[in-house]
């Protein structure tokens, strides 16, 4: 059964008491204290909400990955978001919880007097609808939110990201303002699109822990919004395909494209699921997924082809040309490669990623049918994409092939080395996110 991550902890009290947990609390060692908390049901992700630790943390804290936390004012948002009572405070050499329900003068507040049915109504009515934010500042959010998704495929991903981020910040902002649940129900739908955005972008920069992260969290906000989740969805798909968790990675693809509307992220879930099925080795699976993909594509009515949840004929060609590698199936995935420049001659956007993809995944396709001067010839405009759009999806591909000009039959040809030497130099000059200071 689902549980809404923004669910106070309850942990029994007698739990607290245990000569272990105390022992954990005395010395103030989190990896060991998220790890009891896990104990009765609780996820790493109601954790962090509950404690504003990243779920990334506290996975690497349970896991002995980080060190431990050593700032005071987390310890007390720690012991606030597992309501610790009292006495598991005092154990840790925090002061006791402020009462809920205090006066000013410290004094326990009086009991509410009992309301009537009218009043309790009236009450209820103000919750729901009072609120301290402008549905205007609202749409204004939303409207630069999709120019940010429809401009995705041509600004580079580090600029793209940090727009991202400042939208997310500006909407963390507003939810601390009071709104009613309207608003509320649409902030954290909003949420949900930029983080998955952000995850989106995290991945091409190769930053696949801060991915995770932020498409776990995009899941959580479009679940507590009723919003539809498929974008959620594909987003955590692509992540941990890229962290080679293929039946995972399969799996989350399936579960989008069950809940998904007619949209092309139907088809880019189903062609998701095809790929990471391949990578795991399950041609059938691929093979039956890939038919669900095609089929959806049948249906669904095209759009811009720009956007970061487009998926057009250039980008389906880019999934079937990847599991047709994978199930060394060199001639279907020279299929897949025409199929994209039809798209292209027939007016579909030639996005550079993906143009570069299906060039390198050609020249590939050329190798594993022993045609080496072909594979140059495929991969070598490649070369010259600028840096700043060189992102992971594209230097997998030039890996792939890097790995595969290795082989014993290239690996003294001299076009083979002189290709191999400028994988290396491409690859070197793509754009390197910073790490957080």
């Amino acid at each position: 059964m689902y549980q809404s991550p923004f669910e106070p902890i309850d942990i029994p009290d007698h739990a607290w008491q245990q000569e272990s947990i105390r022992q954990i609390l005395r010395n103030r060692l989190a990896g060991p204290l998220f790890a009891f908390a896990q104990k009765y049901g609780i996820s790493q992700t109601r954790l962090a909400v509950a404690t504003g630790v990243s779920q990334g943390r506290i996975n690497d804290l349970i896991h002995e990955r980080r060190s431990n936390i050593t700032a005071i004012e987390v310890w007390i948002r720690i012991a606030d978001g597992l309501n610790m009572p009292d006495h598991a405070r005092t154990t840790m050499g925090l002061a006791p919880a402020v009462p809920a329900r205090a006066t000013s003068s410290g004094r326990p507040a009086a009991e509410p007097r009992a309301l009537s049915a009218p009043q309790e109504i009236s009450s209820l009515l103000s919750e729901v609808i009072s609120t301290e934010t402008n549905d205007e500042a609202i749409d204004q959010l939303s409207r630069a939110a999709n120019s940010l998704a429809e401009s995705h495929t041509q600004v580079p991903a580090q600029k793209a990201l940090a727009q991202v981020l400042r939208l997310h910040r500006e909407t963390q902002t507003l939810l601390r303002r009071q709104q009613s649940l309207r608003q509320k129900r649409e902030l954290y739908r909003i949420e949900s699109h930029l983080l998955a955005h952000a995850c989106l972008l995290f991945g091409d920069l190769d930053k696949n822990a801060a991915a995770d992260e932020y498409g776990e969290a995009s899941l959580v906000f479009a679940q507590e919004a009723g919003a539809n989740e498929a974008i959620a969805w594909t987003v955590r798909a692509k992540t941990l395909r890229w962290q080679e968790r293929f039946i995972e990675s399969a799996d989350m693809a399936r579960r989008g494209y069950d809940c998904s509307p007619a949209t092309p992220l139907r088809v880019q879930l189903a062609s998701q699921e095809a790929n990471a099925a391949a990578l795991l080795g399950d041609a059938k699976r691929a093979r039956e997924a890939m038919k669900r993909a095609e089929a959806a594509a049948e249906s669904i009515e095209p759009d811009s082809g720009l956007s970061a949840w487009s998926f057009p004929a250039a980008r389906q060609a880019i999934f079937a040309l990847s599991v047709a590698i994978h199930t060394d199936d060199p001639d279907a995935a020279l299929r897949a490669s025409a199929m994209a420049h039809r798209a292209w001659e027939s007016g579909v956007p030639r996005v550079p990623a993906t143009w570069a993809q299906i060039q390198a995944g050609t020249g590939i396709a050329h190798l594993m049918k022993d045609s080496l001067d072909e594979a140059v010839r495929e991969v070598t405009p490649i070369l010259a994409l600028p840096p700043e759009f060189r992102v992971a999806t594209v230097t997998a591909y030039l890996k792939n092939l890097d790995r595969r000009l290795g082989d014993p039959r290239f690996r003294r040809d001299k076009n083979a080395l002189a290709l191999r030497r400028d994988i290396r130099d491409f690859i070197t000059a793509a754009p390197v996110l910073p790490e957080a200071g």
